[in-house]
């Protein structure tokens, strides 16, 4: 753990200290920051606070004193709850501001990790308790130039993988091979991990109304054939093989027949799709370039008017993002107004994707890239970004 980047990272937002506290592994983002050996016994609560100035301090329980012996700092050992307390009350200064892993009305379910009563009890010893939801990002969002790289190498795999894919499906078509959705999103997996590339789920394949599942998840008992005529969505994730490697996630639309069959209502709701997914891009970027903060939420809010001015307000039913770290859905900033209320800026050095959709009975049609934030800029990855609906044929 790096003491001093966390006191410098307290120090630019103004804080006091930072106080993180566990049950059983119920606080992850304080595992990522401390850097805690996930193998080690945590039944009991502790108490981690690192000060904006000074030593850190650790309260552990007597049961279970080798937690935390790893991190620098003072060391207190609670038997009782009473002793708990006590111990607490020295730690920390009355009158100061401190972060923990705690949202207002629960706004960031990502960020709310300590309950209620735990922050009763920290209150009680005279602390202003406040969110670390941003302060969290610096630690548990922000990519380094190598992971970087590795996710833009992960979604030139992907989209490669996908036009092979596309390509095979054209044949297929034209030939009059069977498809089925399973199949094809098996075939889809091995052609991921031939490029080297490792996912913790296949990708989805849905058809026309499978389409408008935004977690739809085909099975060798749950499949729709693909027939000409079909409309079909592919979302599909991957990252390299190496621990720390960033995910890539994307989403393409595809028509199982010529450019000129493509139904007209598809080809207006593909580019009402396109346009909020364009304009929310555009939005990040103009606010980056003029050296401006920019949330998730205000995003969400720009990329939704689109959709909801066309007419498909309420058939766009999910945020327009998600934060992308070694998991494909990280613990950054959201793009996000509708599901939560996501108020963490897009910080520099951080991965999201953007994926506005709409829904309709009929069909589902999304469209997804994702974009690194820089300080003044963002980059979109898995370019080309789509730009049309792909006829297979």
């Amino acid at each position: 753990m790096d003491i001093e980047r966390v006191q410098q990272a307290l120090q630019h937002e103004k804080l006091d200290g930072w106080l993180f506290y566990d049950f059983r592994k119920s606080n992850p983002i304080a595992y990522q920051v401390l850097e805690l050996p996930a193998e080690e016994m945590y039944t009991r609560r502790w108490f981690y606070f690192v000060p904006a100035q000074g030593g850190p301090s650790a309260l552990v329980s007597a049961v279970e004193p080798h937690v935390l012996q790893a991190l620098p700092g003072q060391r207190f050992v609670f038997r009782t709850w009473q002793e708990m307390q006590a111990h607490l009350a020295t730690i920390l200064t009355p009158d100061t501001r401190v972060a923990m892993e705690y949202s207002p009305m629960n706004a960031i379910p990502y960020s709310a990790r300590v309950d209620a009563g735990t922050l009763e009890l920290v209150r009680q010893c005279g602390v202003e308790v406040v969110s670390s939801a941003d302060l969290s990002q610096r630690f548990v969002a922000q990519l380094s130039d190598k992971q970087t790289e590795e996710h833009r190498e992960a979604g030139r795999r992907l989209i490669s993988a996908k036009d092979q894919l596309f390509a095979e499906l054209s044949n297929d078509l034209r030939n009059g091979i069977a498809l089925d959705e399973y199949h094809v999103q098996q075939r889809f997996l091995a052609l991921i991990e031939n490029a080297g590339l490792q996912a913790t789920e296949p990708p989805i394949v849905g058809v026309n109304g499978n389409a408008s599942n935004p977690h739809y998840a085909p099975s060798l008992t749950l499949s729709q054939p693909i027939q000409r005529g079909d409309l079909i969505l592919f979302d599909f994730w991957a990252r390299l093989p190496q621990p720390d490697a960033i995910y890539a996630d994307y989403t393409w639309m595809a028509f199982a027949g010529t450019a000129d069959e493509i139904p007209l209502r598809q080809r207006e709701v593909f580019e009402i799709v396109r346009k909020a997914r364009d304009t929310g891009i555009a939005f990040i970027r103009e606010r980056l370039a003029a050296g401006k903060r920019v949330e998730g939420r205000e995003v969400d809010d720009v990329t939704r008017a689109v959709i909801a001015k066309a007419g498909y307000g309420d058939n766009f039913v999910h945020r327009t993002g998600h934060s992308i770290y070694t998991t494909d859905h990280g613990n950054g900033a959201n793009i996000d107004n509708y599901e939560t209320q996501d108020a963490r800026a897009l910080l520099e050095h951080t991965c999201c994707s953007i994926e506005p959709g709409i829904y309709l009975p009929a069909f589902g049609i999304r469209s997804e890239v994702n974009l690194l934030i820089f300080e003044h800029d963002a980059e979109v990855t898995g370019v080309p970004a789509q730009e049309a609906i792909v006829p297979l044929l």
